[in-house]
């Protein structure tokens, strides 16, 4: 009943079927008629249809752009009925939806008599008028189909006689589509049409007799359907004819035994269930048929009897209690007017008037309610009282008869739950202290509740519930369906949560499929409108969050939860499910609930179960969507649960040898981290508040409508609030002992002590220091057996470490004072002289104490590079910020446990050895929390540990096992890290210390540890101040290349040192001008990975060398500037004209080399990095680097194959990579006069790269170029220039290009072009030499007769490419020059090659739409291209 308008949506809608909209109808027409007519392509109409339905309003509501789109809305729906074919399912459901969207749109009337009325119809509308006397003939043919589909569905023709009798999916969604449609469609008949239609339907159905799983369903949606268009003439058939034959089938009283009833029976039954979902007030004429027919078939024996029995119980209660709409016609008022009075063509395709929309709602009537409440009275009292004396064991039953009474009460309950009261009963009380009312907020939901509902005033379910679990606990069918009669009573208002959501898609998917984009939002028809509006008033009864919790509540839920922890798991997860809804509804209950579920997993009862140990874990896990009992945002509860699972691990029931509590207990822990948010401790309302407060309830105007509150109560409210805090923090603090107690019990399994120690660790808190035994604790499993619990305790110090930190003081200073430069008037990002001061500079490094505390270090890196902070503040000066090399007395408690351990060189050394063993083999990496852990030490404790660890790290260092290296690696990150707030002599001590380390590691550097002091050295680095670190880079610096180790040393250090300066950016210019000064002359490197590094390097060097506007230039090393060094260099490789071999070998020869082989190797490097900056660097290739492409265009080689040498391959990507680059207008002309130069180089694999170029560098930079008239006119020139080469590889390229450009429209095919290829197709080839009988043949053409080959064939590679040029239309000019092609077809190759392969590509791309493209050819053109395009047959 609340459902409406539908379409069948089971087909996902084209995504593209918004962008379609707005495009004319016009287009999509002519596409679709020939798309129907077919029947071998089922896509093809699938897919055709798709897009009809998406410009279906436009189309019905033609306008000035398509004013004839109306009158192809027939045809279009007449084509369309084949397509409800029971053999293609996509094709049926696509037809229905089809059929559906355009019969919402469109009221089918005849208007064929108006054209005898009225003489000022346009043409259009004459057309139409004439057309809609079909619209009758339409609907009975889709009744025909419908029939049809039907009879084919039907058990007997679908199943085996072993296989189910349930209804498939695939029939379920037919069954959507057919009652959807077949309803849209009678909703917008004329009364005429309806009646036809109506009488059609009810001969069908009682004409035949169906069975009752799959085809008569699908036509009692069909009979009911008609009935709830018009009940008042469709009741008049069918219930007298149901209640006549349902009586006279029940007159014996055997039949209320049988197990096997009449199949007329059952189907007149399920007929009578149908017909009875539409407007109550129309059913209250049949009261007393359809009562005797409820009296006489509700207690049937057959199971299938009385369930439909129960459906017309239900069905007749929700008809007469809801509220709803009574029609969904697409204008108010229904269509039964006069033509003279009303001309519905007027309104196909009209939007629903939001504010005018004349809902026509079904309200029920005192009289409604009476009759409801009689069929309660009737229905349900007598079997709550069955079963109540049964639970009492006053009355034997079968589990059958329980079974038929649950059903009876479950199915009065779904009826009328939106007439029954809620629940009444005492509130539970002292579940939370308040000062403010706690009661529930009452929603009105269109109802006044004025009797006093007398059947769930107690809950009648706990005894059943019990009297079934101790005598039959196997019947779980009878508690499934209690467990839906308790979650019914406990939320259900009239509608179901999954059933409105499946409603609520379902709207959103039609309101996209049928809104009309063209004139914007809120155009909607008014079938959407209404469904809308009534969805809407679903929501507010589905509101059941924040209600009163009461006696009855408690005790149903408590039921719940007896069931949740039953022996059968189909109905703990059924009970479960129900009793997360009722959690999430009920104000405070899982305070009340928490302590019964957690009674399951105390460690001293022996006589839980595992069923029941598993249950009350599912109920403290809690669903997707609901609510978590194990993970609550309350102290109170929290305290309670977060111990008990722990200690759940000593429980009788508890066995980790069964996998599912084993992953059950997993994902407690993990829901709990992932979900956890940390609970306040102090909360506290600002005076300023309460101040406010205070005004607003004196405020008359809006005036508060409450009783003042004195200042004592305001008082007690605050002291109230104090106490809440410190019961915060007792719990806190409980928490975290008694979690402790937990962990450190003797026997607990080693898991429920990792879960303990997982949820240790997420108390930590920014505002509280964890207490001294729980530091203790995660200090000592440093050191733990398990690597998991090291793991949780390294993350835990370094917590701790940061709540421990002491404050830095800082101060604020002003930029421009400290360079002595004004504030420039407007921002200049990059290096300016007010940021100059910032830069690393060698000569102005504080070397002494004095230097070091006078300098003022600025640890942001990214601080004046583009304008300074508005508040700048740095660090104030050592006297002034915390104490250093502080004694154990001078330590807190919490940093006493910690010192006292780290002084153990004992416990060090045990640590350090975990800290070196390997965890994962081949996949360990530098690890951050470790990193945190020792910074944090280094950061509290300066230097006090640096003795102890001293030897370790000297030893760890010299060992070049991958665990250890990284050990070490981690450990010297957190030491410079650290010694951030340390003083001059301490941090020179430090570094005397970490240079020969740093030297001894990187000389000892794998494969393994390479990318861990890459790491190390990048985190020591960031948003640090270079000129603190100066050891460190003039460490690094020293000699990269220095060649000691070999190659890969070579590559490690600089991979280092790139890390970094890479952190430091634009502050160390200097530091990148002395790199690259000394990566100049070793660019010439022999080894690949050396020359790939220093690629990668450069990319750095050269990173903050952008051009972008209000960018000063960068005082770093610059591309132009190096760039024009490296093309000195590469002149002699440049000067010839040969191809170049790499013939270099892989390794560093003695003695000079000539110029050649120093210009390949330089050359090699070079690529690396035009290939590393691609990806990474800022901006794009500068105009010296493009200078370097006729170089890569003589290397790079023509086809892709892998066996090329690293040179060659290295040219090509590089040359690809360069080509999608961003050009700036300015290198335009540029690049065009390298490209211009180069197809004129004598290789033509040259020539050849260079087209391929071209391509790309157009498509990445077409608009660029489009802009420049000259640059068109000289790639125009090149192409057309390349077509006449005398290779014949670089003039189908050159073919290639032109066809994309001309596609593109980046070229024109206009006429100088048509005629230069049309001229170069008439060039003459001589006529051959007649030769001597005897001589041998010459296979060599002379040279005239190549160059007019040539030409003759650049002609037609030309006309090819503007064939080509238009894959899927035929311009006017096409079919001339396909004919002028056709006559080269019997030319010496390769042009006859060239004509075939443009010929079969042209019947290739136009296959599809032959049909529409050959109305563009003469009859005489047809003929020979039909010549061309047939192949020929073999035996002609």
């Amino acid at each position: 009943l609340t459902c409406s308008l539908s379409l069948p949506v089971s087909l996902p809608l084209s995504p593209s079927l918004p962008l379609l909209l707005p495009l004319p109808c016009a287009c999509v027409a002519p596409v679709t008629y020939p798309a129907l007519e077919t029947l071998t392509e089922p896509h093809q109409l699938t897919a055709t249809l798709s897009c009809v339905i998406g410009v279906a309003r436009s189309l019905v509501s033609g306008g000035r752009w398509f004013p004839e789109g109306p009158t192809h809305m027939l045809p279009l729906l007449m084509r369309a009925l084949p397509g409800v074919d029971p053999n293609d399912f996509s094709k049926c459901m696509i037809t229905f939806q089809f059929i559906a969207t355009f019969s919402t749109l469109v009221p089918l009337v005849d208007c064929s008599s108006v054209l005898q009325e009225r003489n000022d119809l346009t043409e259009v509308e004459r057309e139409l008028c004439s057309a809609t006397a079909e619209f009758e003939d339409f609907v009975l043919q889709f009744m025909d189909r419908c029939f049809g589909l039907i009879e084919s569905s039907t058990l007997e023709q679908t199943r085996e006689e072993t296989e189910t009798e349930k209804m498939t999916h695939l029939e379920s969604l037919v069954e959507l589509g057919l009652s959807s449609t077949f309803s849209t469609i009678l909703t917008q008949c004329s009364k005429e049409i309806f009646m036809v239609a109506l009488q059609k339907v009810f001969n069908f159905s009682v004409s035949h007799i169906f069975e009752t799983r799959v085809a008569g369903r699908m036509v009692a949606d069909m009979c009911r359907a008609a009935v709830k268009c018009c009940p008042e003439e469709s009741l008049k058939l069918f219930v007298p004819h149901c209640c006549s034959v349902i009586t006279q089938l029940t007159m014996n009283d055997d039949v209320l035994n049988e197990e096997e009833l009449d199949k007329e029976l059952l189907w007149s039954l399920q007929l009578l269930s149908e017909i009875t979902r539409v407007d109550g007030k129309k059913l209250l004429l049949y009261r007393e048929q359809l009562v005797k027919i409820l009296q006489r078939t509700l207690h049937l024996t057959c199971k299938q009897g009385y369930t439909l029995s129960c459906n017309l119980l239900h069905h007749l209660l929700r008809s007469t209690t809801l509220i709803y709409p009574t029609e969904y016609c697409s204008v108010p008022g229904g269509f039964d007017k006069p033509p003279s009075e009303y001309f519905p063509i007027k309104d196909w395709g009209k939007p629903g008037d939001l504010w005018n929309l004349g809902i026509q709602w079904h309200v029920p009537s005192s009289e409604e309610v009476a009759f409801a409440f009689y069929l309660l009275d009737s229905f349900l009292q007598p079997e709550l009282i069955k079963l109540q004396q049964y639970s009492d064991g006053e009355l034997e039953m079968s589990r059958d008869d329980v079974l038929q009474s649950l059903t009876i009460v479950h199915n009065c309950l779904i009826g009328s739950g939106n007439l029954l009261p809620p629940l009444k009963g005492e509130p539970v009380t002292n579940l939370v202290p308040s000062m403010v009312s706690l009661e529930e907020t009452k929603l009105y939901t269109g109802l006044e509740y004025g009797i006093n509902s007398k059947y769930f005033n107690q809950n009648p379910f706990s005894s059943i519930i019990d009297h079934i679990l101790n005598n039959s606990e196997d019947d779980t069918k009878s508690l499934f369906l209690i467990i839906k009669i308790i979650g019914d009573l406990l939320q259900f208002q009239g509608s179901h949560k999954h059933e409105f959501d499946s409603r609520w898609k379902s709207f959103n998917l039609v309101k996209k499929s049928m809104e009309n984009r063209l004139h914007g939002k809120k155009q909607h028809i008014r079938a959407l409108l209404i469904d809308r509006v009534m969805l809407q008033h679903e929501l507010r009864t589905l509101t059941v969050e924040g209600c009163e919790y009461k006696r009855i509540h408690q005790d149903m839920i408590r039921d719940l939860l007896r069931l949740s922890t039953s022996s059968y798991s189909q109905v703990r997860n059924k009970a479960q499910q129900t009793f997360f809804a009722a959690l999430g509804a009920y104000n405070f209950c899982c305070r009340d609930i928490i302590p019964l579920v957690l009674e399951f997993l105390r460690p001293d009862r022996q006589d839980v179960t595992q069923q029941q140990f598993k249950g009350a874990l599912y109920c403290l896990l809690g669903n997707h969507s609901g609510v978590c009992l194990a993970n609550l945002h309350d102290w109170d509860c929290i305290v309670q649960t977060w111990p008990a699972i722990v200690s759940s691990g000593l429980s009788k029931a508890m066995s980790l040898e069964k996998p599912s509590i084993v992953r059950l207990f997993d994902d407690l822990a993990e829901k709990i981290h992932r979900q956890y948010e940390t609970i306040g401790l102090d909360f506290s309302i600002p005076k300023s508040c309460v101040e406010i407060a205070e005004l607003l309830q004196q405020s008359k105007n809006p005036s508060s409508g409450q009783t003042m509150l004195s200042s004592e109560e305001i008082k007690e409210g605050l002291t109230r609030q104090q106490e809440k805090n410190a019961d915060a923090l007792r719990n806190y603090e409980n928490l975290v002992n008694t979690l402790l107690d937990g962990v450190e019990q003797r026997n607990l399994p080693w898991k429920f002590e990792h879960i303990g120690i997982g949820l240790l660790s997420l108390l930590l808190r920014d505002d509280r220091v964890l207490p001294l035994r729980a530091i203790r604790f995660f200090v000592e499993n440093l050191n733990h057996d398990a690597i998991v619990v090291r793991k949780m305790a390294i993350s835990a110090v370094a917590g701790i470490l940061k709540q421990l930190k002491r404050t830095h003081k800082k101060l604020t200073i002003n930029p421009y004072d400290m360079s002595g430069y004004s504030k420039p008037t407007q921002i200049l990002a990059g290096d300016r002289p007010d940021n100059h001061w910032l830069h690393y500079d060698s000569k102005s490094i504080p070397r002494t104490k004095k230097e070091w505390e006078s300098s003022c270090f600025v640890e942001k890196t990214h601080w004046g590079y583009y304008t300074w902070p508005q508040n700048m503040v740095v660090y104030a000066g050592v006297d002034e910020q915390p104490k250093l090399g502080r004694s154990r007395e001078d330590l807190t408690e919490a940093e006493q446990i910690i010192f006292d351990h780290f002084s153990d060189p004992k416990f060090v050394e045990q640590l350090i050895t975990f800290l070196s063993l390997e965890d994962r083999k081949g996949k360990d990496k530098f690890n951050p929390r470790r990193f945190c852990l020792f910074k944090g030490i280094f950061r509290n404790f300066d230097d006090a540990f640096l003795p102890v660890l001293k030897p370790h790290l000297e030893r760890l260092v010299a060992d070049s096992h991958e665990s250890t290296q990284r050990c070490v690696a981690e450990i010297i990150a957190g030491l410079i890290r650290g010694s951030k707030h340390w003083t001059f002599e301490k941090v020179e001590k430090l570094w005397e210390l970490l240079c020969p380390l740093l030297r001894t590691a990187l000389s000892n550097i794998t494969v393994e540890t390479y990318n861990d002091w890459g790491t190390c050295i990048a985190t020591s680095c960031e948003s640090r101040d270079p000129r603190k670190l100066h050891w460190l880079f003039e460490l690094l610096l020293e000699s990269p290349l220095s060649g000691e180790g070999g190659s890969f040393v070579d590559a490690c250090r600089l991979y280092v040192l790139q890390g970094g300066l890479a952190q430091q950016e634009w502050r160390v210019p200097e530091l990148l001008h002395r790199l690259l000064k000394y990566l100049e002359p070793k660019l010439t490197q022999v080894y690949k990975n050396v020359r790939e590094r220093i690629g990668s390097v450069l990319t750095y060097i050269f990173m903050i060398d952008v051009s972008l506007p209000n960018t000063a230039p960068t005082a770093s090393p610059r591309v132009p500037e190096f760039t024009a060094r490296i093309l000195e260099k590469l002149k002699p490789l440049m000067d010839v004209d040969e191809e170049i071999q790499n013939h270099v070998m892989e390794e560093n020869g003695i003695g000079e080399e000539d110029e050649r082989t120093q210009g390949i190797k330089l050359l090699k490097t070079i690529l690396k990095w035009l290939m590393a900056s691609a990806g990474r660097s800022f901006s794009t290739a500068v105009t010296e680097q493009l200078q370097l492409l006729p170089l890569f265009f003589k290397i790079a080689p023509v086809e892709n194959d892998n066996s090329y040498d690293e040179l060659k391959r290295d040219a090509k990507l590089c040359l690809s990579l360069m080509s999608q680059g961003l050009l700036y207008p300015h290198q335009v002309p540029l690049v065009l006069q390298v490209l211009k130069q180069t197809a004129r180089s004598s290789s033509w694999h040259a020539r050849y790269t260079v087209l391929t170029y071209l391509q790309t560098m157009v498509f990445y930079n077409l608009f660029i170029f489009l802009n420049n008239e000259d640059a068109v006119k000289d790639i125009r020139w090149l192409v057309i220039s390349l077509l006449e080469d005398e290779q014949l590889e670089v003039r189908e390229m050159a073919a290639t290009t032109l066809s994309g450009l001309l596609q593109c429209n980046f070229l024109t095919m206009d006429s100088p072009m048509q005629i230069h290829f049309e001229q170069l197709c008439k060039t003459k080839l001589p006529k051959k030499r007649k030769r001597d009988p005897g001589s041998v043949a010459d296979t060599i053409p002379s040279a005239g007769n190549s160059a007019e080959l040539v030409k003759r064939h650049a002609g037609v590679l030309g006309l090819g490419a503007c064939v080509l040029s238009s894959p899927y239309d035929v311009p006017t000019w096409m079919p001339q020059l396909l004919m002028n092609l056709s006559a080269h077809l019997n030319d010496p190759q390769p042009i006859e090659m060239t004509v075939k392969k443009t010929l079969s590509n042209f019947r290739r791309t136009h296959h599809d739409n032959w049909q529409e493209h050959k109305q563009q050819f003469t009859d005489d053109q047809l003929l020979v291209l039909t010549d061309l395009l047939v192949s020929p047959c073999y035996y002609a």
